[in-house]
């Protein structure tokens, strides 16, 4: 998807990175250790070290990394509620299997879903709602300069939600809603591709240019190709790395 251009999205860019950062500081680079090792296992799963399935111990991660147990669990929470891990009573915790087939349904469904709800709410959001619309967009440009995945995550999740709920339709946020645990799972999944999380937001940008045109077609033709072009690149970096990494197939 080509990203909308002209002064209007030049204006919009400029505004969130001056608004996100007003005084320009560098971010703060010291964080909690439950953070250092959340950031450490999420690159690892990223980058296929970590595999599908993989056994994530405590006691092993702890004595690798140089502390307690107590802050592994606290990482470990952390990705759990990002969708990265799952944990099984009585077995311990394990990097969540996410398959290309997982992902391809889910971003093709989230493509029909969001592109139709583009196409109504375009009708429907007021000044205030972009008002919304825009911070959600700063917030999220602000925790990615932070390094705050998670944080960029939930943010990526609201932006998205709010415009289904704007769409006004009770039966197609019933559905989308029904996706929430999977959703959350493939945002994770696919936002690890990033080198830079700010990149993420451009593609938020887009959508929010598009939805001020109030032109329903290009609204919804926009939020689509957004949500096909993170997949394409997630197959493409991130399932391919892993395939060229071990030597093997990706589980479909």
């Amino acid at each position: 998807m080509s990203l909308a251009s002209g002064s209007q999205m030049d204006k919009l860019q400029r505004s969130l990175l001056r608004q996100s950062q007003p005084f320009s500081l560098d971010p703060i680079r010291y964080r909690r250790m439950a953070d250092q090792i959340a950031a450490v296992i999420r690159s690892s799963i990223a980058s296929g070290t970590l595999r599908p399935r993989t056994h994530l111990l405590e006691v092993q991660i702890a004595r690798e990394m140089e502390t307690s147990r107590i802050p592994v669990r606290e990482a470990l929470m952390q990705l759990e509620r990002e969708g990265l891990v799952v944990r099984q009573p009585n077995r311990g915790t394990f990097v969540a299997d996410v398959t290309e087939e997982m992902v391809r349904e889910v971003a093709s469904l989230r493509g029909l879903l969001e592109g139709f709800a583009g196409t109504l709410a375009v009708k429907r959001l007021t000044s205030e709602d972009f008002q919304r619309l825009e911070m959600m967009a700063k917030e999220m440009l602000a925790a990615a300069r932070l390094g705050n995945f998670s944080r960029v995550v939930e943010c990526d999740f609201q932006f998205h939600s709010y415009i289904v709920h704007a769409a006004g339709h009770d039966l197609l946020e019933d559905m989308w809603r029904s996706m929430d645990g999977k959703i959350r799972v493939y945002l994770s999944a696919t936002n690890l591709m990033y080198a830079e999380l700010k990149s993420i937001v451009r593609g938020h940008v887009a959508i929010l240019e598009a939805l001020r045109r109030r032109d329903p077609r290009k609204a919804g033709k926009v939020m689509s190709e957004h949500i096909e072009e993170v997949l394409n690149l997630f197959v493409t970096r991130v399932l391919n790395k892993r395939i060229s990494a071990f030597g093997g197939t990706v589980r479909k």
